[in-house]
Order: C-alpha cells, then structure tokens, then sequence
C-alpha cells in the first residue's frame, strides 16, 4: 500500500477526458471515416508541430505521404487528393517558415526560371481556354495546372537540401518509399486466388494487374520507372552493408512489381532506364551489363507463359494488330489528331467535356470527342498521351510548356553532370527519360502520386545542379576523416 502513488487527476482532468471521449463518439457516429482520420491525424500532426515545425524535418517523410495519398476526399464540387492537400500544407508551413525567419524563398537558377515560363504559358493557354472557348473556369483550372501540380517541390528541395548529408537522407527516404510500394504491389499479386478475365477472351490467362496503392497498373508502373533508377545508383553508392541490402531489395521487388503490373510500356521503359544507368556504372565494363540484359531476356522468354501479356507483343507484334488494346489507341489517336488539326493553335480548351462518336457502343471503336463545359467535372481523361493531351485540350501554346520543361530537365543534367553529379545524376535523368517515352502512350504524370515523385527526382536533380550545394571532395573528406575530434573545454 505504502507504494501505491497518489493519483493527481483532478476535477479539471476528468472534465477534458469525458470531453474528448464525447468528441470521439461523435465522430465516430456522425462524421464520414475518413473525415474522422483526417480529423485525428489532425491533431496528432499539430502536437508534433509544437516541438518540430521545421519543413526540412517533414520534407523526408513526403515521398511516403504521397505514394500513400492517392485516394480522394469527398468535398462536394471536386475530389481532391490526399497527397495535394498534403503538398498544399507543405508549402504553406516552407512559406510560413521563409517568411517569419526573412529567408529567401527559393535559389535562383537559368532551369527554374524556364519551368517558371514553362507555367506561365500555360496559365495563358489556361487563360485562353476560359475566355475565348468559354470552358468552365474550375474544370479549366483543375485540369490545365495537372501538369505543375506538385511544382514546389522543385523549388523546395534545393533551398532546404544544401548538403551531401540531407541529400542522402532524402534518397534514402525515397528509397524506403520504393520499398513499400513494391512489397505491397507484390504482396498484392501472391493474395490474388482467382484470374483475370479482362484478356482472358484474347488468350491471357493470369491473376490480375497489381496497382500497389495507386489504384491503376499502368499509374503503379509509371512510379516504377521514376524509381528504380534511383535505387540502382544508391546501391552502388551506399558503403553502408545495410542500406546496401534495402536497395537490392527494394529493386528485386520494383522489377517484379512492374512485371506483376502487366504494363507492357512500363516493361520497356524500365528496362531502358535501369540499362542506362548500369551502361554509366560500368561504362568500362560494358559486358557486365550486357550479360544482365541477355539474362532479364532469358528469364522472361523462360516464363513466357505468366508474362505472355507483355512477352507476346514483343515477341510476336504482328499477332496483336488486330486486338481491342491496340485498336482502341488508333482509333482514339486518329481521332486526337483529326482534333488537333481542327483547331492547332489554342486546342478544345481544358476542361472541356469529352463524349464518345461512334455509331457502336463497344469500346473500341469509341472516338474521344470534346465539347464546351458548363458544371463542375469530377475526373478527366489523359488521353493516353501526354503530348496529344496537351495538343488537342491547348494546341501549340500548351505543347511550349513540355518542350522548355524537359528543356530544363535536360540543361540541368548536364549541369549536374559537370559538377560531379555522377552516377545519381545519370540515374534520376535515365528515370526521366524512360518516364518522357512512356508518356507518349501514356499520361501517368498528370496523377498526384506519379506528379509528385517527378517533381521530387527533379528537385533532387536541381540540388545536384545548384551552386549552393555543398559537396566535399574527396581530399576534404580524408582530412575530416584524418582529423582529430574537438576537445570541449568547459568555461
């Protein structure tokens, strides 16, 4: 008895937890369950705030955030995504943060300044979009600011990642982010007990398509593309054992978490990223990364019968010509086409309502049509291209954004090349690159979890190509290394 301590709960404290267990009910009865975590998390995420405000203690937890934030939260005119309300507030505390303590905002440089055009045109064809087709001002909105949607990030990294230290932590925690995405896409595929019918009338017979948490395939095989090359290169640079082994595993499971996807395009794209950045890593050794691509090739022929979906179509593309996969595209893209000569210049508008022409309601004959919209739009189509969404929804005036973006992606390697970016420059531009193809027969980049890990390899590209970026050669490591540790002398 004598060690039982006396309780200090007093009348004041039993009043807030009766309250708190109260609101707790309450949301529990009369909020939607996603409001109610959103409403807890909340709160949890402002008590951290009061001990760590700082955006470069949050900034390494964002690639997680957002491959985990691509559901949607009901607001009534539009769905916006978790990871976009997730990069609003993000900017919103960097803002708040620059401002209070009178710190620039960003680092001057020739690369963002051309992105910073790259947006202004589209504002304008945006702008035109509005006024001149008379599309509804939001759904213009909305759907012509896909594109740069996560664009801060791009001017966020390079401001808060000013050393090797913060720059290895951020591919780390892009690593990590990989590996979860790819163990839950795995896992995924072995949990699947039936089989697809999707293509089962075309001959393919297989589980399923896995999507991890990205809700689409072909979107989970984009991040892939983005990712895998990264992870390659810090395998290689890591000297510690242990993040050594996570980067082997993580990319095991990328490479089957993009065969498990089915995407043939992310298939190829994969392969032409990670081939390039080993071509560089052994550049003198060219026969290394060659036995591994004759090796891929051996594996996949040998398990032809599980991949057939993607096998097939390379090893037999004559087969396919005829499939509803492959007419859908044609007849979409010569529709696309026919658009874009109708109006080259300004386009249909963005935002503009698209409508199905056609005289048979079997989807592969459908031809995407456009027309004025006049109410709010929930979702809108990609296209299945990136640079035929661009032309057909803004003409010309929206395709000048594209070309001085990856412009600038390209201008900023080579600058980040010379300055001893190495083998993480040659990764995260090989990514890019695999990325750019794919988004000709594709448009993952305008979804929030793809946009946003574009726009953090990019700023991690920007850092490597900055001035500001200090990193120490290889004689100041030795004499940091050499040197003996400081002996603090008490006053």
């Amino acid at each position: 008895m004598n060690g039982i301590t006396e309780c200090k709960l007093d009348f004041r404290g039993v009043i807030i937890i009766l309250l708190l267990t109260a609101a707790y009910f309450a949301c529990y009865f009369y909020v939607p369950q996603k409001m109610c975590y959103l409403f807890f998390a909340g709160i949890a995420v402002t008590a951290v705030f009061q001990f760590r405000s700082s955006p470069g203690f949050w900034l390494p937890m964002l690639p997680l955030l957002f491959m985990a934030g691509g559901g949607t939260l009901p607001t009534g005119t539009f769905n916006p995504a978790i990871a976009t309300i997730v990069m609003i507030a993000f900017t919103l505390l960097y803002v708040f943060d620059r401002v209070l303590w009178n710190k620039p905002l960003f680092v001057p440089s020739p690369y963002l300044f051309f992105i910073f055009i790259a947006i202004l045109v589209q504002a304008c064809s945006v702008f035109i979009s509005i006024h001149l087709h008379g599309q509804h001002s939001l759904n213009a909105i909305r759907d012509g600011s896909s594109l740069f949607l996560f664009f801060p990030l791009a001017v966020i990294i390079p401001v808060i990642c000013r050393t090797e230290k913060k720059f290895n932590q951020l591919l780390r925690a892009m690593l990590i982010t990989l590996l979860v995405a790819a163990a839950i896409g795995v896992m995924q595929y072995f949990s699947i007990t039936s089989f697809s019918r999707v293509d089962m009338s075309l001959g393919y017979i297989y589980k399923g398509r896995v999507a991890g948490l990205f809700g689409n395939a072909n979107i989970f095989a984009g991040y892939l593309e983005l990712s895998i090359p990264p992870a390659i290169a810090l395998f290689f640079r890591e000297k510690d054992i242990r993040w050594k082994i996570t980067a082997a595993v993580a990319i095991a499971l990328g490479i089957l978490g993009v065969l498990y996807s089915f995407s043939r395009g992310g298939l190829i794209c994969t392969f032409i990223g990670c081939g390039i950045t080993l071509l560089y890593i052994f550049r003198t050794k060219v026969w290394i990364p060659v036995i591994f691509g004759i090796l891929t090739v051996f594996i996949l022929i040998h398990n032809a019968g599980t991949f057939e979906r993607q096998m097939s179509f390379f090893m037999n593309p004559k087969a396919h010509l005829n499939q509803p996969t492959i007419l859908h595209r044609y007849v979409s893209y010569r529709g696309f086409f026919n658009q874009f000569a109708e109006s080259p210049v300004t386009g249909v508008g963005w935002g503009a309502r698209e409508f199905f022409w056609g005289r048979t309601r079997i989807y592969t004959f459908w031809e995407v049509r456009h027309c004025k919209s006049t109410e709010m739009i929930k979702t809108f189509g990609g296209l299945n291209s990136l640079f035929l969404n661009h032309a057909v929804k803004g003409g010309i005036i929206a395709l000048i954004p594209i070309l001085l973006m990856f412009g600038a992606i390209y201008a900023a390697f080579i600058r980040a090349f010379r300055r001893g970016g190495g083998i993480v420059a040659v990764a995260i531009i090989a990514g890019i690159f695999s990325f750019m193809i794919h988004q000709i027969i594709g448009n993952q980049i305008r979804f929030p979890t793809v946009n946003s890990q574009f726009w953090f390899v990019l700023g991690l590209l920007f850092v490597l190509a900055s001035s500001n970026f200090s990193k120490p050669n290889r004689k100041d490591r030795k004499k940091l290394q050499q040197s003996p540790k400081p002996i603090l002398h008490e006053n």
